[in-house]
Formats: structure tokens, C-alpha cells, sequence
């Protein structure tokens, strides 16, 4: 059976960093923001893949429910990952990188994604694996955990843990 695993997540919330290390255990796909299967053709793809949608992706809602059902046509058994990380961090990250202009507007959309996410999910009848940022940046028995269920090799890489360069922002 071909795998492919579906990364998810809120803006910030770590999908570029789960997919690179799902890439660096020799799963097929881009940790990018542009992505070659970006057109969603996965009856030319290898038989195992890693796909990446953070939510909203590029200002737009990724259109969950028919990536899976192009993936499952395509012959792919799926395994939904979805990042998240706390919130304040998360909200912060989102703010600094532009994909929103207030604190208060980054913990609208972020709610506004979890909910979406778990909504399209349930449609197709996935139950997605959630993956914790700090969790995956900072345990390494985690990771190795995660790949072992997976059924990956561990990746050989370094993990950033980017909350350090909030750690000292006051936060309301």
C-alpha cells in the first residue's frame, strides 16, 4: 500500500519543520512553501509521500477534504500529522511573520484552524496524529517515539527551537 502523510497545522505552528524531517527520513516531498505536488497529481508521485498544508496556506483555505480524496484515488493510505504549539508562541509567531497583525487576530485564526482542521478530518474519517512542537523540537525520546510509530528511520538533523526568541517578550 502507498503512505502518505498529510501535514497540518495553524500558521507557525511547525508544518515546514515536521516535513523536513519527515523528508530527511527519505519520505518523498518538499518542506517549502511551494511544493511540486502542489498540484495535487499524486498518481505521478513515489509510494511514499509527505504533503504540507498550514492553514490558512498562502493567504487561502487548503481545500482538505479534496486533497485526501485526490490522494486515496491516487491509491494512498493517510496519515494525517497536525503541528501545534502553545499559544503563545504560536501567537506571537504568527504576528512577526506577518500572517497577522495583532495578537488577538492570530488567536482568532488560530482557533478558527484547529476547528477547520478537525472538521475536514472527520469528513474524510481520519484521526490525525497530533504532534506538539515543543514536544518534537525538545525530547528526543518523543521524536524517536513519533518515527517509531511512523514506522520511519529517525531522521539525522538538528532541531531549532524557535520559541527561544519569545521567551523574553512580555506577553498581555
Amino acid at each position: 500500500m502507498k503512505r502518505a502523510f498529510y501535514v497540518l497545522g495553524p500558521e507557525s505552528s511547525g508544518t515546514r519543520m515536521l516535513t523536513t524531517a519527515l523528508t530527511r527520513a527519505g519520505v518523498y516531498g518538499e518542506g517549502y512553501h511551494v511544493q511540486a505536488m502542489d498540484n495535487l497529481d499524486f498518481t505521478v508521485t513515489p509510494d511514499t509521500i509527505v504533503y504540507r498544508n498550514s492553514v490558512p496556506h498562502a493567504r487561502l483555505m487548503p481545500q482538505i477534504v479534496f486533497t485526501c480524496e485526490k490522494m486515496r484515488l491516487a491509491g494512498y493510505d493517510i496519515t494525517a500529522l497536525v503541528t501545534d504549539r502553545e499559544d503563545k508562541f504560536l501567537e506571537l509567531s504568527q504576528v512577526k511573520r506577518l500572517h497577522q497583525p495583532t495578537v488577538a487576530d492570530a488567536r482568532n485564526s488560530i482557533a478558527w484552524a484547529r476547528d477547520y482542521i478537525d472538521e475536514q478530518l472527520k469528513i474524510v474519517g481520519i484521526i490525525p496524529i497530533l504532534v506538539q512542537y515543543e514536544d518534537f523540537v525538545g525530547d528526543a525520546d518523543y521524536r524517536k517515539s513519533l518515527f517509531e510509530k511512523l514506522d520511519l528511520s529517525e531522521p539525522a538533523m538538528q532541531f531549532y527551537d524557535a520559541n527561544a526568541a519569545y521567551q523574553r517578550v512580555v506577553y498581555e
